[in-house]
């Protein structure tokens, strides 16, 4: 379980105090509707629940520091509640899904800039219906100590061969492009599919968390833990670790394992499954990984040795311990 704690984010002039006027859902819905506000993902995950025909529902988690646009508020048995709209990265699919509607959460919609702007920034023309491709906008924000927020992007180009990551920092009462980080699709599959927003480092400059598929060859394959930072303007690589990664394009002639057990992580012939927890070394919270890595022969379908791997990735003063 994680063991980081999070106290409440003051956000300054970015959420207005008190009570928002909120519009309520309209009689008619017109054929394109648009936000009406943002809400902001502060302190902890947020599960929302997703539109469905008739009374099938599905749970969608937001990762802390996802700014969602807010549809419409209504209220219901006695509770407000926002429809939020997401680019669900796992399907990529846009989806709508109903959140618990906290006041605190809320900041105007003309505090961002809107899709089309950060498109135009990006110099990237959304296609048309006609060319069977869409562009939709997943968007964080990454606290940048004393200097405000940086709005960090990820834009999925559906239909088309890449994506881009791309982080706009305050300028001119707006928000300017400032760097940007290109990456191809995989399997059908974003470069990332999963993201959030941590003060790993404890100096209030947050951290993108972010889980990114990758492929090597046809047997190469897996989704890695990737953990970066804006420095100067533009993104750090702080750590990256894989999550789940099967290497099964060539086996060595008898099993092989290495010391320390993570070199075996990613070597040929093995399937290893981890997973990350975030503990307190002072003030920082460095990363823990734990995983599986299991030896496999040619042809056979069960594992013929496995190991278990725990290695915590201490901070040297610019980037976490690597994995190998």
């Amino acid at each position: 379980m994680d063991t980081m704690q999070f106290s409440p984010v003051a956000l300054g002039f970015l959420i207005v105090a008190g009570a928002i006027a909120l519009p309520k859902a309209p009689a008619q819905r017109s054929s394109h509707p648009q936000p009406i506000a943002w809400y902001y993902v502060q302190d902890e995950p947020l599960e929302i629940v997703q539109k469905a025909v008739g009374r099938r529902t599905r749970s969608l988690s937001l990762g802390r520091g996802t700014l969602a646009p807010v549809m419409k508020t209504e209220s219901k048995n006695g509770s407000e509640r926002a429809l939020l709209r997401i680019t669900d990265l796992g399907t990529l699919n846009p989806v709508e899904g109903w959140a618990k509607y906290n006041k605190e959460n809320i900041i105007p919609l003309k505090r961002f800039p809107s899709d089309e702007e950060l498109l135009r920034q990006l110099k990237i023309e959304p296609p048309n219906d006609a060319s069977g491709g869409s562009a939709g906008v997943v968007r964080w924000l990454v606290k940048q100590g004393n200097s405000g927020m940086a709005l960090v992007c990820f834009v999925p180009l559906f239909g088309l061969p890449a994506s881009r990551l791309a982080a706009f920092l305050p300028h001119e009462g707006s928000f300017a492009l400032r760097a940007s980080l290109e990456f191809p699709f995989f399997d059908l599959k974003p470069g990332i599919v999963s993201g959030e927003v941590r003060d790993l480092l404890g100096d209030g400059d947050e951290c993108l968390i972010t889980h990114e598929p990758f492929r090597e060859g046809p047997a190469t394959f897996g989704v890695n833990m990737v953990i970066r930072r804006l420095e100067g303007g533009n993104f750090t690589s702080l750590w990256i670790a894989p999550l789940e990664s099967q290497n099964l394009e060539s086996f060595p002639r008898e099993v092989q394992i290495f010391q320390p057990l993570e070199k075996n992580a990613g070597a040929p012939g093995t399937v290893t499954k981890g997973e990350v927890e975030f503990q307190p070394r002072g003030r920082v919270y460095i990363p823990v990984w734990k995983a599986t890595v299991e030896f496999f022969g040619p042809g056979r379908d069960k594992p013929l040795e496995s190991v278990k791997v725990v290695k915590a990735c201490a901070w040297n003063g610019s980037q976490f311990e690597p994995i190998r």
